[in-house]
């Protein structure tokens, strides 16, 4: 072949699709959205490393990777009520996918009180608003599993040239993250309906995927302050032995440890639901699932 001949063979043959620019808003988000890309690209973390997306604010890089970006797969306002206003205004341009919106999985819904009953909850579904869904679902592998098709069928239409490879990718760790949560069942079986106390409300769905009983929370889940009666039931159920382990994260005062245990036998478990201290990647979802359940599995030992 001439040098001419393979120019414009060059020429003739069509450009290989440009992956698109993606962000994702938090790290366990991140990571689900990692492992649908594969290598085709990394997407880029809103919610830097090391940082509470309850406590985060967007930097002048982080601003401009909004401006820029083609797809913004956030958990969504219910969570992340800061970012929503961000989105609207930084990135009219971007396609906007929120997961707590997306159909395909079981929400669980807020109420008034800490204390919950899942059997009431799993009877409510998309008809609700989705402000009045708990937005910490992706503590059930079952959810992240179901949110890796909703992602997949996102960059499918950003980037259709490989659309086949992020539906591969998806149902490869759809097929994880369900061996994930069978296997985390079977380990709890042992402590099915137990029920711990939790800083504030936002373990309904690990509760869920642990088979563990309803938590009982110090404060609601939007984080007002717990009433002196909750407080005291919550006090008498330590003592009785009806709780005898606390699961203790960012948002949590460690003090209450001391306070709720005193002159009892009260576990702590220290906890990072939000994956804040893990390195962001695909392999950061597993990673934080992990670490969740053999902290609550050790806190819940005899």
């Amino acid at each position: 072949m001439t040098r001419l001949t393979a120019a414009l063979v060059l020429l003739a043959a069509p450009a290989s699709a440009e992956v698109p620019s993606v962000l994702a808003d938090t790290a366990p988000l991140h990571s689900l959205v990692s492992m649908v890309m594969g290598d085709l690209g990394p997407p880029t973390l809103i919610v830097p490393p090391g940082t509470s997306p309850h406590d985060a604010s967007l930097s002048p890089s982080e601003a401009r990777a909004l401006t820029e970006a083609d797809l913004i797969l956030w958990t969504g306002d219910a969570l992340l009520p800061w970012l929503g206003d961000s989105i609207d205004s930084l990135a009219p341009q971007a396609t906007v996918v929120s997961l707590l919106e997306s159909e395909g999985w079981e929400p669980l819904l807020l109420d008034a009180g800490a204390h919950h009953d899942h059997a009431d909850e799993h009877d409510h579904a998309h008809e609700h608003a989705a402000e009045g869904i708990d937005p910490h679902a992706w503590l059930d592998p079952a959810v992240a599993a179901a949110w890796t098709g909703t992602i997949a069928e996102a960059l499918a239409g950003q980037d259709p040239e490989n659309a086949a490879t992020y539906r591969a990718n998806a149902e490869a760790a759809a097929q994880r993250l369900d061996a994930l949560r069978a296997d985390l069942s079977t380990r709890f079986a042992p402590h099915a309906g137990t029920s711990v106390a939790v800083g504030h409300d936002a373990y309904r769905y690990l509760e869920r995927a642990l088979g563990l009983g309803p938590s009982r929370a110090i404060s609601a889940a939007d984080g007002a302050a717990a009433a002196p009666s909750a407080v005291t039931a919550l006090r008498d159920a330590v003592l009785a032995g009806e709780l005898r382990c606390l699961l203790v994260d960012a948002e949590t005062d460690p003090a209450w440890a001391g306070t709720l245990g005193e002159g009892a036998d009260l576990r702590t478990a220290s906890v990072d639901p939000d994956g804040v201290n893990l390195e962001p990647g695909p392999d950061l979802y597993p990673a934080l699932m992990d670490g969740l359940s053999r902290e609550i599995e050790a806190c819940l030992a005899p």
